[in-house]
């Protein structure tokens, strides 16, 4: 392989791995004869295929290359990788398989497998398949975004929010990172570091419509006029339902009908602020926000 030829293959890489497929594509688009068809090209251009959400186009390019190459785990893992992002499970399953054959303790090929099984609804395998990645390598931050993962699916809401914050004090500015912290932030009722991540991460992704979407409920959480309705994102509202019919019914019993009844009127009118506030500040975020 020439010089030339060489050297965009390696700035191919390092534009794929700095976060600008476009621009991998645009130096690998300029090669030819041997280095055109080298494993690297193909690996990637089918990752920076991957990361723009082109998959379609990047399942070619990486069966293209298996079939140049024969089976060789990086190509096996993203392209398993981008059929799970088309729903092929089937298929991302039988490319994951594949690549155990060959190293069966493969983590990055474990994790991959593990998110097949989350999004067929098997959270059980998936946890199973993540903690045998784990004792390869149980420092990876792909590992902890997997256990969080796999925490959410199970409702482990504590779990998901520890791992998550272990993933973020690996590469606290990436985007994946500040997602699964927001989301999991707000499930355990921290609206501020929720909506502080999930803005970041939606500033960084502006073409993401999910992840817009995920900020702006965060803000609304977060405003100031939601704070009453704190009770409601940290604990089951209908535990909180049936305190507060307990506690009215308490005072009656008691003898003290008349505290049992500003208690009464007192939580008609909370619920009534439920119901009103959160429809009225999200239309007023909607136009605000421009949609």
């Amino acid at each position: 392989m020439t010089e030339p030829a060489e050297a965009r293959i390696q700035l191919a890489a390092h534009w794929l791995q700095i976060g600008h497929p476009e621009r991998t594509l645009d130096e690998l688009q300029g090669l030819w004869g041997d280095a055109a068809v080298d494993f690297r090209a193909y690996l990637f251009r089918g990752a920076a295929l991957h990361a723009l959400d082109r998959n379609a186009e990047a399942i070619d390019v990486l069966r293209d290359g298996l079939a140049q190459h024969g089976p060789f785990l990086p190509l096996l893992q993203v392209l398993g990788s981008a059929l799970r992002a088309e729903g092929r499970l089937t298929e991302a399953e039988s490319a994951y398989l594949q690549g155990l054959s060959l190293d069966p303790n493969e983590p990055d090929l474990l994790i991959g497998y593990a998110l097949v099984c989350l999004t067929a609804g098997q959270a059980e395998k998936a946890s199973a398949l993540v903690e045998r990645a784990a004792s390869q390598a149980p420092e990876s931050p792909a590992v902890d975004a997997a256990r969080a993962q796999v925490a959410f699916a199970l409702g482990k809401d504590k779990d998901m929010h520890r791992h998550a914050e272990s993933v973020l004090s690996h590469d606290p500015e990436d985007p994946h990172s500040r997602a699964l912290h927001g989301t999991a932030s707000m499930l355990t009722g921290d609206s501020k570091a929720g909506y502080r991540s999930l803005a970041s991460a939606a500033a960084a992704n502006p073409g993401d419509r999910d992840l817009r979407d995920a900020a702006r409920e965060a803000r609304l959480a977060n405003h100031p006029l939601m704070r009453p309705l704190r009770p409601f994102q940290r604990f089951n509202p209908l535990v909180i339902w049936i305190a507060a019919v307990a506690v009215i019914y308490g005072l009656r019993l008691a003898g003290l009908a008349p505290l049992a009844a500003v208690v009464a009127v007192g939580w008609f009118g909370f619920c009534v602020y439920s119901w009103v506030a959160p429809p009225l500040l999200r239309r007023w975020l909607n136009r605000k926000w421009g949609s």
